[in-house]
């Protein structure tokens, strides 16, 4: 197993969009995650509004990686990230926060995906969980 880190995270990626993009017929590159946001109102997180992975980072450790790929609907179609999110950030007296205790030290990292390709977020989650699982991650894919 590789360890779970920030850097293995980012190459782990490239990896499996070596594999599984090819960007002539898809007609554009690969998209890339985002640099580690805090969680606080007034910084929006980053892909908030499209489907794809996320992740939670404690200095460059990994701790957690999920996926957000509701499809929604109307002006909210696509948001799976910043609909997933609400499961762990919220307005607790007044302030937006991190409500899971085991991510109330991390920032989150995401990268999100257009509709049509959004599908591949499902992969790489597993992908990524499967290389290199994080600490707070129990689904152990391919065991």
């Amino acid at each position: 197993m590789i360890e779970s880190t920030l850097t293995n995270l980012v190459g782990l990626t490239k990896e499996f969009f070596a594999k599984h993009w090819n960007a002539s017929l898809i007609g554009k590159e690969a998209p890339e995650w985002c640099e580690p946001q805090e969680i606080r109102y007034g910084n929006p997180l980053p892909n908030h509004n499209k489907q794809g992975c996320y992740a939670f980072v404690d200095g460059e450790k990994v701790v957690y990686i999920g996926v957000g790929t509701s499809r929604g609907g109307g002006r909210y179609r696509g948001h799976g990230i910043g609909k997933r999110f609400q499961a762990y950030a919220k307005y607790v007296n007044g302030v937006y926060q991190i409500v899971d205790e085991r991510f109330k030290r991390c920032k989150a990292v995401t990268i999100g995906f257009e509709v049509e390709e959004a599908y591949l977020a499902n992969a790489l989650e597993l992908f990524l969980i499967g290389h290199m699982p994080p600490n707070h991650n129990k689904n152990a894919p391919g065991s």
